[in-house]
């Protein structure tokens, strides 16, 4: 019973344990940093509907961006707003839209579990630190393919609105873009971008670099697909010589040309390659 005097058993002194950071804070953070990812999106959204209803005229298909603010401002808003599915052609060196910052904006997109799927040119692979970037987009579930060109740069978001650029001459030297809406024109776009996407040729990562897919007329011949066969089963260049009846210099001839379209230093990432890429 308790003491009518009023003093009852002294409590016990709090105690307290020491926790590692990254125990006690990392709940905490990813907790935060969801809840910003919500918050974007939903900025995103309320801001689109408020330009559709009040910028954007009922009937109209095609929006015009004029500047190089207005256009990176557009541009980050589609990606940002993506709730599915984002489609992009890549082609030369960024206009309005600086790639740091459309790296930014692609990988929040990643994070929210967006489906991302990108064609790109040789050329646009050829810029500083793009292969870096690439790998990282790689790793995070970007899908991203190449192709001998591209028509032009575009952006589809959700399959509700498309963004391509104009030519800078057309607006006085400023970057411009249009905004395509919900359309026949919208779709056009979008079966655009399924074609180049099935003729491209997937890039992956590996241990020297982003490599894409060897074209349909870019296999190995048979002869040299012999030579592979044999070197990998660690048989000497001399015996596979003798045993193809051909000269040494052939063999050698033969793997230099494999190792050159495998883009490989060394016979080891060869044949790394060609199990990658199923040669044999």
């Amino acid at each position: 019973m308790p003491d009518p005097s009023g003093g009852g058993a002294a409590r016990p002194p709090a105690r307290y344990r020491l926790t590692p950071p990254s125990v006690a804070l990392a709940p905490l953070l990813v907790e935060q940093r969801n809840a910003l990812h919500r918050a974007e999106a939903a900025f995103s959204m309320l801001t689109e509907q408020y330009r559709t209803t009040a910028a954007h005229p009922a009937g109209s298909v095609v929006e015009v961006v004029v500047g190089r603010e207005q256009v990176a401002h557009r541009f980050h808003q589609l990606q940002r707003g993506a709730q599915r599915e984002l489609l992009m052609f890549l082609v030369g060196e960024p206009s309005a839209v600086a790639r740091e910052d459309a790296d930014i904006s692609e990988s929040s997109a990643l994070d929210r579990g967006v489906d991302f799927r990108v064609v790109a040119t040789k050329d646009y692979l050829d810029g500083p630190g793009v292969g870096r970037d690439v790998r990282a987009g790689i790793s995070a579930g970007l899908e991203i393919r190449l192709a001998e060109s591209l028509p032009l740069k575009m952006m589809v978001s959700d399959r509700e609105r498309a963004m391509v650029p104009l030519d800078m001459a057309d607006s006085g030297g400023e970057p411009s873009a249009i905004v395509v809406h919900r359309s026949g024109l919208l779709t056009a776009l979008v079966q655009l971008f399924e074609r180049e996407w099935a003729q491209a040729r997937p890039l992956f990562d590996t241990s020297t670099g982003v490599r894409a897919e060897p074209a349909a007329d870019d296999r190995p011949t048979e002869g040299e697909l012999e030579v592979l066969a044999l070197m990998l089963a660690g048989v000497s260049d001399r015996r596979v010589a003798s045993q193809l009846d051909v000269s040494i210099r052939t063999v050698e001839r033969r793997t230099r040309r494999l190792m050159d379209r495998a883009g490989a230093d060394s016979r080891l990432q060869l044949g790394w390659y060609a199990a990658r890429a199923g040669w044999l």
